[in-house]
């Protein structure tokens, strides 16, 4: 009987320290790995570059239904200057960690061209001549986030959370080129009216007009916190989104524009320089605003 009752607690300890076993193993990280034997997850030690999916999933919408017009997918929400990043990348720590940067550097120039009649003391009505102005806008922005990421989840699906530091520049300025200049034979001569820019006439007699805007230059910095979701699609290869809150300051400096008009005293052109709106240096507090990862799906590959 004695031999029976200890058989019969051993087989009980026996079971408990098995359940105990299965039980420790099933809180182990869970090593997800495709049909090939290769992980599916990122690793300590591996890099992640991100873009937009947006023409992704453009050019798969056009090619099903053959529409140009698709809108994309998107997590579209309130303005911010967090969300105007076009790449960014990711440094694993280890499974759940990373160190991410997010940036952007735009440079744009852009030319419009009007032709306009040419001024002249003695015209040909039977051949007018013409002439033409030029208006440049050229325009700078840099933007930079930096920040810690934490994740979590055991299957595709994976969480990420964390917080940034947002940093940002931009500025612009336009410059104004014309065929007609003004002289002691015309001092109202023939100027193109690009947007409304002319000062104090029309299009056809300018006796004042701009020939430089500069916009002041806007520095941005913020913090942001963020949340979102990755789904690995394939190994190392995964489609996600995230919603950020922000929290941010504004500085600019003032706007100077630059006119010329005729001096009758001096018989010369001579240039005025004035503040457009805000004039000098301004700070504000941009706020607290909900945004999202430049409002669209991004694609991410680690490697």
């Amino acid at each position: 009987m004695k031999r029976l009752i200890i058989l019969f607690f051993a087989l009980v300890c026996f079971k408990a320290i098995q359940a105990q076993e299965t039980s420790t193993t099933s809180e182990e990280p869970v090593v997800l790995k495709s049909k090939r034997g290769i992980n599916i997850l990122p690793e300590a030690g591996e890099w992640g570059l991100g873009v937009s999916a947006t023409p992704f999933l453009q050019y798969t919408g056009n090619f099903f239904n053959g529409n140009t017009f698709n809108n994309s997918a998107s997590f579209n929400y309130v303005t911010n200057p967090a969300n105007n990043i076009g790449l960014f990348g990711k440094y694993m720590i280890d499974a759940n960690t990373a160190y991410r940067v997010r940036f952007n550097v735009g440079v744009g120039t852009q030319v419009d061209k009007a032709v306009v009649n040419k001024n002249e003391v003695a015209p040909d009505v039977n051949y007018p001549a013409f002439t033409e102005d030029f208006r440049k806008t050229s325009s700078q922005t840099i933007l930079l986030a930096a920040g810690y990421e934490k994740r979590r989840g055991k299957s595709r699906v994976q969480g990420v959370y964390g917080g940034e530091v947002v940093l940002g520049y931009t500025g612009a300025k336009q410059t104004y080129e014309y065929g007609n200049a003004m002289s002691i034979d015309f001092n109202a001569p023939t100027t193109t009216n690009f947007g409304g820019n002319i000062l104090g006439g029309s299009a056809a007699a300018t006796t004042s007009r701009v020939v430089e805007q500069k916009t002041g230059a806007t520095y941005y910095a913020g913090v942001r916190g963020f949340i979102g979701v990755e789904y690995f699609i394939g190994p190392r290869v995964s489609i996600g989104g995230e919603f950020g809150y922000s929290v941010a300051f504004r500085s600019a400096s003032r706007t100077l524009m630059t006119s010329e008009r005729w001096d009758a005293n001096s018989n010369s052109v001579k240039q005025v320089k004035t503040d457009v709106g805000t004039p000098g240096n301004y700070f504000t507090f941009v706020g607290a605003s909900l945004d999202n990862l430049s409002g669209a799906i991004n694609l991410l590959f680690y490697f």
